[in-house]
């Protein structure tokens, strides 16, 4: 049946989750997934196995599958949405899928194009893929604008592109999140006066979480004694980020904490004053999330997310990543500006409402091919 979707991704996530659930609740038997790994505890420690959370989902493994691949073929008259090409499976079903001119779809965020860790193998092997997508007939749903417009520079036709974001729940009724919040500052050890600030993601070099912590250092100490920032993660950065922490005598302002589940990484971050997105690149993350539990942000012009959906000075502020004094300078504008504070988390959780997950459904009912 055409109105058959084969999702395939890699693993699966929380954010794809809550798309996956809409389009079960939308489209009921209409929806086929396919992942390549049960689960992927080295990239991402979720407390729950999220593979089979709304529909049984089917492993078709990191290894060649003729059997995944001989499905894709010869049941054309389903439709395809292709999340990045991460093993010799999908990387394969682009390449027959070009050499049979079938139409199709890739879901992809933006790669890093700066990382000094991309090997000119590895940036040859992108142009290429990327040179065989632009010719295909396949659409491209880039997650969010960022990487639309970068798609655009590589000679992509605007009709062959599509703004598709990462979607979450939009909360309407926050009270059931506010009233946790003297237990969330006692389980995290934030005292009732102190201002909270959350972030988390991978601790990684490009999340820009020391200059995070540079910019804390540049606030003078009787402020800053009055914040609080709960970072949540884990990653190959982690250790020296509290090495830093500790050189910076910011230890007594930071609490590192490991990966949370979804509704308490939610629930922290509902009661928080502010949430940072500092990446030097990120190609989405939690300003989305942020904002969807009506809570200002900060972000970074290279953080996806922020760069898509701040409207500088209204629901947040943007600022360029590198630059932690002018980000110092706007952590100390939401501090001491109260009513600021309360009018962009109102306009934060306005803009959220607009991008309700069913509006991800209504978007792949008109756009897929």
């Amino acid at each position: 049946m055409h109105n058959i979707i084969n999702l395939i991704q890699d693993v699966a996530t929380p954010h794809n989750n809550v798309l996956i659930r809409e389009m079960v609740r939308c489209s009921g038997e209409g929806v086929r997934l396919w992942y390549a790994k049960e689960e992927d505890v080295s990239l991402y420690s979720w407390k729950e196995n999220l593979t089979h959370q709304y529909l049984p989902a089917t492993i078709y493994g990191t290894r060649l599958n003729l059997k995944f691949l001989w499905h894709c073929i010869t049941h054309r008259n389903e439709r395809y949405l292709i999340v990045g090409w991460a093993n010799i499976n999908t990387k394969l079903l682009h390449l027959l899928f070009f050499i049979m001119r079938r139409p199709f779809n890739h879901w992809t965020d933006l790669p890093d194009q700066n990382s000094s860790l991309i090997t000119i193998k590895k940036k040859l092997v992108r142009y290429l893929a990327y040179s065989l997508l632009k010719s295909s007939k396949g659409k491209v749903f880039g997650v969010g604008k960022t990487t639309v417009e970068v798609f655009k520079k590589w000679g992509f036709t605007q009709s062959k592109l599509v703004n598709f974001p990462i979607f979450v729940d939009v909360e309407n009724d926050l009270s059931r999140y506010h009233m946790q919040k003297q237990a969330v500052r006692t389980r995290y050890g934030i005292q009732s006066d102190e201002f909270l600030i959350s972030a988390g993601s991978r601790i990684v070099h490009e999340k820009g979480y020391d200059l995070l912590l540079r910019a804390l250092a540049t606030i003078p100490a009787p402020v800053r004694s009055s914040m609080k920032i709960v970072l949540v993660g884990k990653g190959d950065q982690l250790e020296l980020l509290k090495v830093l922490a500790d050189d910076l005598h910011l230890s007594n302002q930071i609490v590192f904490v490991d990966w949370l589940s979804i509704e308490e990484f939610k629930l922290l971050i509902a009661n928080s004053n502010l949430f940072l997105h500092p990446a030097r690149f990120d190609s989405y993350g939690g300003t989305t999330l942020a904002m969807s539990l009506g809570v200002p942000v900060i972000g970074s012009k290279t953080a996806g997310a922020a760069y898509d959906r701040i409207d500088d000075g209204v629901n947040g502020f943007l600022y360029e990543a590198e630059d932690f004094q002018h980000l110092a300078t706007l952590i100390l504008q939401i501090f001491e500006d109260t009513d600021l504070r309360s009018r962009m988390a109102v306009a934060a959780h306005q803009t959220a409402l607009m991008w309700h997950p069913q509006r991800g459904v209504e978007t792949l009912n008109k756009e897929l091919i």
